[in-house]
């Protein structure tokens, strides 16, 4: 499994970052959402997802981070620089926490289910989840695991049931505002 922090203070591609956070428990949502503000890249990254060439990382750009309490995935929702949502990764993972130095984590499991701004689903790197389960990098039972989450997050999404989905573009200005010192 590969950790990864919402901060993604590894990643080098970024230059130039803001980063907030916030842990929210409300009628919608409870866990924790993070908001990673790319100011400067090295290169863009563009990426094929559902069919589509999309750019999802490039200055101005914003990555909303909702870990759901309780639940064995993160959703990133990927924002262009002018807040439009570009697409939303749902990676399903196995634990996640908070590090010491307070920043969210969580262990990827390899299998993503991706949702574009048209709705259009799909699942993603299945070939690594088998890939880990035959290196035995994970066990039978996390595999399973992984299945079952990637296809209850289908299954919410297809019946309209997913709350981070919905909640992304409130919980993305409510993070800038945090960001700016407003209320």
């Amino acid at each position: 499994m590969k950790r990864k922090t919402t901060d993604r203070a590894d990643w080098q591609r970024v230059t130039q970052r803001r980063f907030a956070m916030a842990a929210l428990d409300d009628a919608h949502f409870t866990g924790h959402i993070t908001l990673l503000c790319i100011d400067a890249v090295r290169e863009p990254l563009w990426v094929e997802s559902n069919g589509q060439h999309v750019c999802i990382a490039d200055a101005g750009h914003a990555w909303l981070h909702q870990l759901p309490h309780n639940a064995q995935h993160v959703v990133t929702t990927m924002f262009d620089a002018n807040g439009a949502i570009l697409q939303w990764y749902i990676d399903i993972c196995g634990q996640t926490g908070i590090s010491a130095q307070g920043v969210p984590w969580f262990d990827d499991l390899y299998l993503d289910v991706i949702v574009s701004p048209n709705g259009q689903v799909g699942v993603y790197d299945a070939d690594e989840l088998e890939e880990a389960l035959a290196a035995h990098i994970i066990t039978p039972a996390q595999y399973e695991s992984a299945w079952q989450e990637a296809r209850r997050v289908m299954a919410a999404l297809e019946q309209g049931q997913y709350a981070p989905v919905g909640l992304s573009a409130s919980h993305y200005r409510y993070l800038l505002d945090l960001m700016a010192g407003k209320p």
